[in-house]
């Protein structure tokens, strides 16, 4: 029997950060995971956004978040020896006055210029109908998780580290750490919004939500390299082409996008863009989303030899490199380096 440290079932955006980190900490690894089309990491924006846009605050601990985020991508880049990360502002579109009014003062009364370097006046950029102006936010960044997806995916693959199959929970068992052939001091469940349907985290209050994206090509020789937010978020993926999201939906948790999705989203961007666009693809996901919208992010209370990693919705690309860290740190050590670690909020929820 094949012996390692850590099995990781999934490889979404959670179970590649966390991966790596047990890789580089010199822990053996096996990855468990086949590629399923409703993953919300291989649809994801990739958007990496510090602040709330409804009410204009900052993400809690987004500073350290978005930096640790920042160092641990281009890390891996150098890695992979690819290009995953931008750096791109976001220009959040004022929808009237009385939106105006409030972060202009929430910028004068809340050190938001840490977040938000400048604000234009309408009708600024030629290629979005801005009639009332808008805020630019330097602290934003577009991840492409397909690309960094595909990568890590290759380097699992030369490195015999990834066993591409569906997890069987007929040949596991939770109490020795057995699954197969293989034989690991711990499992970690990193299964996105599936964990629902895992008979050890079944328990967990996940309401997943699905989410849908379309990719457009505008008709327009402008070349705008940054974010648009209004209501929807648009990000420029170079040649002219953008991908607009994105929709929610809690009750159809099918991977094929909907008519209605599709229809809101080009209604949405027809209000933003002052140019003609085309349609290129539709693509959907479902979002492992938490009720209380915490994470969900630590060990089984009954079988201590298997975790859980989940719950990091559509902020996993901005806090997922630092929960990693903390993660790994704890499941190395056993000593917690912060709060988000909560292996007691799991165990309020197995008891409940």
């Amino acid at each position: 029997m094949k012996k390692v440290d850590f099995i990781i079932v999934g490889q979404g955006i959670a179970g590649t950060l966390l991966a790596h980190d047990l890789i580089e900490a010199k822990k053996s690894v096996v990855i468990i995971d086949t590629q399923l089309k409703s993953s919300s990491s291989k649809v994801a924006s990739g958007l990496i956004n510090t602040i709330g846009m409804k009410r204009c605050v900052p993400v809690n601990n987004a500073q350290l978040y978005f930096s640790k985020a920042v160092a641990r991508y281009k890390e891996l880049e150098q890695k992979l020896d690819a290009k995953f990360l931008e750096i791109k502002p976001i220009i959040r579109l004022f929808s009237n006055s009385r939106v105006k009014h409030e972060w202009y003062v929430k910028f004068a009364n809340r050190d938001m210029d840490r977040y938000i370097s400048c604000f234009h006046d309408k009708n600024k950029f030629s290629l979005i109908k801005d009639n009332y102006g808008s805020a630019e936010i330097s602290l934003a960044a577009h991840l492409n998780f397909k690309t960094f997806l595909n990568f890590s995916r290759e380097y699992f693959n030369s490195n015999n580290l990834l066993i591409d199959e569906r997890f069987d929970f007929s040949c596991f068992d939770p109490k020795v750490g057995t699954y197969k052939s293989i034989k690991s001091d711990r499992v970690i469940f990193c299964e996105g919004f599936r964990v629902m349907y895992n008979p050890y985290f079944s328990f967990l209050p996940l309401t997943p939500t699905k989410g849908e994206v379309i990719t457009i090509k505008i008709r327009s020789k402008i070349n705008f390299n940054k974010i648009i937010s209004s209501g929807i978020y648009l990000i420029p993926l170079g040649k002219n082409y953008y991908v607009a999201g994105s929709t929610y939906n809690h009750n159809d948790l099918t991977d094929t996008p909907s008519h209605e999705g599709k229809a809101f989203l080009i209604n949405k961007v027809k209000d933003v863009l002052s140019v003609d666009f085309k349609l290129v693809s539709c693509l959907s996901g479902v979002r492992p989303t938490v009720k209380d919208r915490k994470n969900l992010i630590g060990l089984h209370p009954k079988f201590t030899k298997i975790g859980v990693f989940n719950g990091l919705g559509s902020r996993g690309g901005l806090q997922g490199p630092f929960l990693s860290a903390e993660f790994s740190s704890d499941l190395l050590t056993n000593k917690k380096t912060s709060q988000v670690i909560d292996n007691q909020r799991i165990k309020r929820f197995y008891c409940a």
